[in-house]
């Protein structure tokens, strides 16, 4: 099972000087991937729910400073050369398709083929309407923009014309170096088959273990049905435990229940308070060659 660690992207931990401490260290150490998530502004008056808390509310205070999941991680390819970069997740449907096709392009040229895109359809209505974003259908968007990125990104030029987006004639270059792997978190059913029927893997949150199982064989199943071969597909989940000086061998153990169940590769956050690169060596040192061999 690979291993992934969150970058510092809230509040003051997220310093040039930190991230970029982070994101070597994690290097350093034999991890194998650093992730972002995403929002681009946050308010006090929430009003939408949010899904996975038992309130409904964000985690993230609303006056925390919260970089942008792409630049960040162009900044983190900088100083980097062999870990993949990855969002879990990137809401998609609140950016427009084609201008972040180009950007993640862009991205993966500078990185060297390294980038993976989880995304997402996104909860919060009142960001939508901040970014000038519609709300309503944002699945049958997600459907088009998934094709929008393949289209550009793996066609000698575009050919995709749908009821939202037409990319026909465009030539949008450089493309990335490698096929990106595109994985979908969110277990609504038509989410689920969203996954099977255009991605590459399945990106679980904590909140989805109860009904994993189920919702990864719909996965796996929509994706035989449209005549994909599902047997590449990628099982991933993020925000499973926390590193922290005094939580090592508590980590370990919730990695190895990860791996025991079938993840491909699971991502685990830094604790803000923590010395990250003593925190990321130590944990090196004594778990992740037996979490990342068989």
């Amino acid at each position: 099972m690979k291993v992934g660690i969150y970058l510092p992207q809230v509040g003051g931990v997220a310093s040039p000087e930190n991230i970029k401490r982070v994101a070597i260290a994690v290097e350093a150490n034999g991890y194998d991937s650093l992730w972002t998530f995403d929002h681009v502004v946050l308010r006090p008056d929430q009003g939408s729910d949010y899904p996975y808390s038992e309130d409904g509310r964000f985690l993230v205070p609303a006056e925390a400073p919260f970089l942008e999941p792409l630049t960040l991680m162009t900044f983190a390819a900088a100083v980097t050369e062999r870990v993949e970069l990855g969002t879990a997740v990137l809401v998609a449907p609140m950016r427009a398709p084609v201008l972040h096709a180009k950007l993640m392009a862009t991205l993966d040229h500078l990185a060297g083929g390294r980038l993976i895109l989880g995304a997402g359809v996104g909860w919060w209505k009142e960001e939508f309407e901040a970014l000038s974003m519609p709300f309503d259908r944002r699945g049958a968007r997600m459907d088009e923009y998934l094709q929008v990125l393949r289209d550009l990104w793996e066609n000698e030029i575009g050919s995709f014309e749908g009821e939202f987006y037409n990319t026909r004639g465009w030539y949008c270059r450089p493309q990335p170096p490698r096929r990106v792997p595109i994985l979908l978190g969110g277990n609504n059913p038509r989410q689920l088959r969203r996954a099977g029927r255009f991605a590459d893997g399945y990106l679980a949150n904590p909140a989805m273990l109860d009904t994993l199982d189920e919702d990864w064989a719909l996965v796996k199943s929509e994706a035989e049905s449209r005549g994909r071969d599902s047997s590449g597909m990628q099982l991933m989940i993020n925000r499973i435990t926390v590193l922290a000086e005094d939580t090592i061998d508590e980590a370990a153990e919730t990695l190895n229940e990860m791996k025991s169940r079938g993840f491909d590769q699971a991502i685990a956050n830094l604790h803000p308070a923590a010395d990250a690169e003593a925190v990321l060596a130590e944990f090196a040192g004594k778990h992740l060659q037996g979490l990342q061999s068989g």
